[in-house]
């Protein structure tokens, strides 16, 4: 008697729930409806962007970036950043398609471009707007924003990119951009700071045609600061 009273009251309970959830559902049904409908239309607005927008955009983006990278190649950096004729130059590519893998290479690209062209101000502005997870990349973004802020005379600014492109430790670009912090170092007259990194350069890439090199500055700084 006591288990059928049991299993009565848990049947009644049940019962009251769904109760309260066709009530809730009578009650809030147009909001429900007004949120689904919202659901889907984001699903497939987010869906209909990857496929329909997206996806071409960064196919135009590889297919333009091709020519401009190959007259970079050659050294041609002027034809490259603005293009000519029918080619599109990594500026446009840059500016049209920035949102798609592409067009953030591009970003890089035109940094390295108006540096070579010795447009400091507008190498910054593209090379500060790349971003990239690969740490070879990285190194070597951070280094040309070295030179270029080096090139403006802005010397703590070019101080604080090298040491951001060197701290990525490898041995194709860690000493060179060691060795142009340590020349700013010694240029903004800060001795010690310089020294001691020559000596770093010196110990940690002994081989390397820039540790190599540090050997001379060392002697000469070691005389200068006693």
């Amino acid at each position: 008697m006591a288990k059928k009273q049991q299993e009565s009251q848990a049947l009644q309970k049940v019962n009251d729930f769904m109760d309260n959830i066709d009530l809730f559902i009578e009650q809030y049904k147009n909001i429900i409806i007004g949120v689904i409908v919202g659901l889907v239309l984001l699903f497939g607005g987010l869906y209909a962007y990857k496929h329909f927008i997206k996806a071409p955009k960064e196919a135009k983006a590889k297919d333009a970036i091709f020519n401009a990278q190959y007259l970079f190649a050659k050294d041609s950096f002027q034809l490259a950043l603005n293009g000519s004729g029918n080619i599109q130059g990594f500026k446009k590519i840059a500016d049209e398609y920035g949102s798609t893998a592409a067009g953030n290479t591009a970003k890089f690209y035109a940094g390295v471009c108006n540096l070579n062209l010795k447009k400091y101000a507008e190498a910054v502005k593209y090379l500060e707007d790349f971003s990239t997870k690969d740490p070879l990349g990285n190194a070597r973004k951070y280094g040309c924003l070295g030179d270029a802020y080096a090139e403006q005379k802005k010397m703590d600014e070019a101080i604080n990119n090298y040491k951001k492109a060197y701290a990525y430790d490898n041995e194709v670009t860690a000493p060179t951009y060691m060795y142009r912090a340590a020349l700013a170092l010694e240029l903004s007259d800060k001795k010690n700071e310089a020294l001691e990194l020559y000596k770093k350069l010196n110990t940690t890439y002994p081989n390397s045609q820039e540790g190599q090199a540090a050997e001379l500055s060392i002697g000469k700084l070691e005389q200068q600061v006693k």
